[in-house]
């Protein structure tokens, strides 16, 4: 939840997330959606797609290190000065089990602001058929103006 005084940035900050997931090609490929926005914080979902499976049968992991790492960039942005962007320094993804599932959630969360940089951590869950946590990431997002 936002814990903001002023509502005006708030809106400017969640409009500002909103365009920038918007521009990104990759994750309208993939099927990514944002669910939720708040300051430290971003949830994006997604749904199995054939195409998006690897070998076995499973969600290939690059597809989820991909929407992870957004919604930890996103997160990131959450945080950062109006004027800034974020930009991913470091990731290291630990994968937990075989994602079989048929949708999925990516979670960021902001560990540590910084003035140049921001520490998140991410999780990546199976919503359907059952709640089961398959990758942790631990990333580093650092922050550029102009």
């Amino acid at each position: 939840m936002f814990i903001m005084k002023d509502k005006a940035l708030e809106n400017e900050i969640r409009d500002k997330v909103a365009v920038s997931f918007g521009r990104q090609t990759f994750m309208a490929t993939l099927g990514a959606q944002i669910e939720e926005i708040n300051w430290g914080a971003v949830r994006i979902s997604f749904g199995l797609d054939p195409s998006l499976l690897q070998q076995h049968g499973y969600l290939h992991a690059g597809v989820s290190t991909a929407i992870v790492d957004s919604a930890c960039g996103y997160a990131a942005l959450t945080t950062a000065p109006l004027e800034s962007d974020v930009l991913t320094v470091e990731f290291k993804t630990s994968f937990l089990r075989p994602a079989s599932g048929t949708k999925f959630e990516a979670r960021g969360m902001v560990l540590k602001p910084g003035r140049k940089l921001v520490s998140c951590e991410g999780e990546v869950w199976e919503i359907e058929p059952g709640q089961k946590l398959i990758a942790k990431m631990s990333a580093t997002m650092m922050l550029q103006t102009g």
